[in-house]
């Protein structure tokens, strides 16, 4: 007995160590993958130099330094500052901030309903999303409303895509609430009939849509982060810390979860309250990253089972893990996205679709013995 006390201790010591490891690899891994997203696109910049650079000239200009510098030079190097630190750090860490608002809400999510091909869109919230910001497009743009501030037509799409995705959720809790609390089975089931109603608002503003706001609806589909500035970034980042203070608050909850609703309950975890939190903190990430950057899916998908695959199922440790490995592939599908044909630009969505695609038809084929009914 006294053995076995001592092997179990030491292979959960182990097992924390190599999570601890695992971390810490994928930490360096996100920012290498950062410093080449800054540093590749159409204009190569070498980031290093060009800090070193401005800073000098800072210094210079600080202390009337004098320095001879050719025209061509000095425009050279402001050219390449503005891309660096307006146009690409912006989006870099808004890019690795929403592949970790998708991750983590994705991990929630099949945590939620106990099924690794759950994904947050499965309840509606990317649907609802896309059918307003079709409808603001191409029916009420802001263009047609002289009162509304400058400020906020450059939002226009996004406060309706956050808002439609609120109430797609709205819909699917209403008919997915009993007595007994949230039916996942009912949550499933009403987002599958959500996602084809707002299927059906997209394609019928679609056909009576402009050639502009055609191509607008198409590309916002799509997904793409050339939006991107340092106030979007700053609201990202405000959001993420919330967001994962009240996700990784519970995740003793999802753990509990993963033995059963009867389980958890019969354990003490209120179990109505907690799936309704977990879905409104899903929801918030998703419309918040839909609203800011289009559609990108398999996000949710993917990342967390590759989590589960390498770190195990404790949430304690799967939510940071998928939080991390979320942004770095974010951020590599949006290097990817800019430099396969540059100048010219993918939308992201098209790259994470074909990493995501053939993975889930992978994860498929391992449950086919789930779904045969294990024959």
């Amino acid at each position: 007995m006294t053995q076995a006390c001592t092997r179990l201790s030491q292979y959960v010591a182990t097992r924390q160590q190599n999570n601890r490891r695992g971390l810490w690899l994928f930490s360096v891994a996100l920012a290498i993958s950062m410093y080449l997203s800054v540093t590749n696109g159409s204009i190569e910049i070498n980031a290093w130099q060009l800090i070193f650079a401005h800073i000098e000239g800072l210094y210079n200009q600080a202390f009337g330094v004098t320095q001879q510098i050719t025209a061509n030079t000095e425009l050279s190097n402001a050219t390449q500052w503005y891309v660096f630190a307006q146009l690409r750090l912006p989006r870099v860490i808004m890019t690795s901030l929403i592949g970790a608002l998708l991750a983590t809400a994705g991990c929630t999510m099949q945590g939620l309903v106990r099924n690794p091909l759950a994904d947050p869109g499965l309840i509606g919230i990317s649907g609802g999303a896309a059918a307003a910001a079709a409808v603001s497009m191409a029916v009420m743009p802001a263009s047609a409303f002289s009162f509304i501030p400058p400020a906020m037509a450059s939002i226009w799409v996004g406060i309706w895509a956050f808002l439609g995705a609120l109430a797609a959720v709205l819909l699917v809790l209403k008919f997915s609430n009993s007595a007994h609390g949230v039916s996942v089975a009912a949550l499933i089931l009403a987002g599958v009939a959500i996602n084809a109603f707002t299927g059906t608002i997209i394609g019928a503003v679609s056909y009576v849509a402009s050639d502009d706001a055609l191509r607008q609806i198409s590309y916002w589909t799509m997904g793409s982060l050339a939006g991107a500035n340092w106030n979007k970034a700053l609201i990202v980042a405000i959001t993420c810390a919330l967001a994962f203070a009240g996700l990784f608050s519970m995740r003793n909850a999802l753990n509990l979860l993963a033995l059963g609703e009867g389980e958890a309950a019969y354990m003490g975890l209120d179990v109505k309250r907690y799936k309704k939190r977990m879905l409104w903190l899903v929801t918030f990430c998703v419309a918040l990253a839909t609203a800011l950057c289009g559609i990108i899916g398999f996000v949710g998908l993917v990342v967390p089972h590759i989590c589960r695959t390498i770190f195990g199922v404790n949430h304690r440790i799967l939510l940071p893990a998928s939080a991390l490995v979320g942004a770095l592939l974010l951020s590599a599908a949006d290097t990817l996205s800019r430099s396969l044909f540059s100048p010219m630009e993918i939308p992201i969505g098209i790259v994470t679709s074909a990493i995501g695609a053939p993975f889930f038809l992978y994860l498929l084929w391992q449950q086919k013995g789930v779904f045969s009914g294990g024959q």
